[in-house]
């Protein structure tokens, strides 16, 4: 093999590259060479991801805090949500970039090269990776570059961007409750899109506050700003503290299909179409969509991952959530509420992770306005 030819190429070492190439290192692949391409050395805490699982999980090892319940507010009730089966996790991304490239340095078959990525194309029957650190081939290429032909294809159809502002801020008072994270607070101002809040309480002192919006259009800096600072106000009392970190960023929600592959390059995370259209969660499914992919190499399979019936479904769901989100035939707040007033926390969460069964996919379906869910159901449909 060639010093620039591998068996498998990661183009971008995200959630989903890593998430790829921790699976990628293990014994079954041991005889495989994998090369991992990434424009950044990944030593910045420059994203938090929060998910809920079932029992241990694969990086319980790298998480920083986990809880067993959560609290909600809605516009006219608060509810505190008992997570059993599930812990609610948060996972800071310096920590998970710390342990994945850890275990990855440590593996005799994968490479991590920081370059910049031009372009990927064929090389004969080889993708071809091209960067600038040189051309690389290899049979699979997998990519979670995600590109503005992308983007400008997804906001053909439905398109809410998931954009927000975190804060994790430090107070001289006591004023968090380190067992009581809030899974959602829709008490700000639904001025534009739907706007919640999230607080994870790292201690009495420290909380990481996160402002997030759906809408067609991101804000302003100053306006995330502006909107955290008067929460804080309202709700803890709170106006002087210090900043100790700031993440910033923005996730697309569609009813676009993004491709599943294009040749030999198949592609992965948001990229792949695993950020979830209604809520713009993709970390659980990044890691099915990872498992699914190995289990194929492991069967002497394409890693091209057929999209299933069961994904079919659930894409179904979450565009006609979207549809009415975008038509703004109901407020999120107002439509969130409902669904958490009328259905178990379980069932919920069973849902929003793609995980629950008919019967309680017909029961969260009674639990909404009928008339517009069934014209948003069947418009989606056909």
């Amino acid at each position: 093999m060639s010093d620039n030819h591998y068996d498998y190429i990661i183009a971008g070492a995200g959630a989903a590259g890593l998430s790829l190439a921790l699976r990628l290192a293990s014994k079954p692949f041991a005889n495989k060479q994998v090369l991992l391409l990434d424009r950044s050395a990944k030593r910045e805490n420059d994203r938090t991801w929060c998910f809920w699982e079932k029992g241990t999980g694969m990086y319980d090892e790298a998480v920083y805090r986990s809880w067993e319940n959560v609290k909600f507010h809605g516009p006219n009730s608060s509810l505190d949500l008992r997570m059993a089966p599930y812990r609610y996790k948060m996972l800071r991304g310096l920590d998970f970039y710390d342990y994945a490239l850890d275990k990855l340095q440590a593996s005799a078959n994968v490479v991590v090269k920081k370059a910049e990525i031009y372009d990927i194309g064929l090389s004969g029957e080889d993708a071809e990776v091209n960067t600038s650190e040189g051309s690389f081939t290899a049979p699979w290429v997998f990519s979670s570059l995600l590109g503005n032909e992308e983007i400008h294809d997804a906001k053909k159809r439905l398109f809410l961007w998931q954009h927000f502002l975190g804060w994790h801020i430090r107070s001289e008072e006591p004023l968090f409750d380190p067992n009581q994270p809030v899974f959602m607070d829709f008490r700000v101002p639904q001025t534009d899109g739907s706007c919640f809040v999230y607080v994870l309480p790292l201690s009495r002192f420290e909380a990481l506050v996160e402002y997030t919006v759906f809408s067609p259009e991101v804000w302003e800096k100053e306006v995330y700003e502006q909107a955290t600072r008067e929460y804080l106000r309202m709700f803890y009392k709170l106006t002087d503290f210090d900043i100790l970190h700031v993440e910033q960023g923005r996730i697309p929600m569609s009813s676009y299909k993004f491709p599943v592959n294009e040749g030999r390059v198949v592609f992965i995370g948001t990229a792949g179409g695993q950020t979830k259209a209604s809520t713009g969660y993709t970390f659980m499914n990044i890691q099915r969509h990872s498992d699914a992919i190995v289990e194929r190499l492991m069967d002497g399979q394409s890693p091209i991952v057929p999209r299933s019936a069961w994904q079919r479904r659930f894409s179904l769901y979450d565009n006609t959530l979207l549809h009415v989100l975008v038509h703004q035939q109901m407020r999120g707040a107002d439509l969130f509420e409902t669904l958490f007033l009328k259905n178990p926390a379980a069932r919920m969460f069973d849902f929003l992770d793609d995980q629950s069964h008919f019967l309680q996919e017909l029961a969260i379906m009674n639990s909404v306005p009928r008339r517009k869910f069934a014209k948003a159901f069947f418009k989606e449909l056909l």
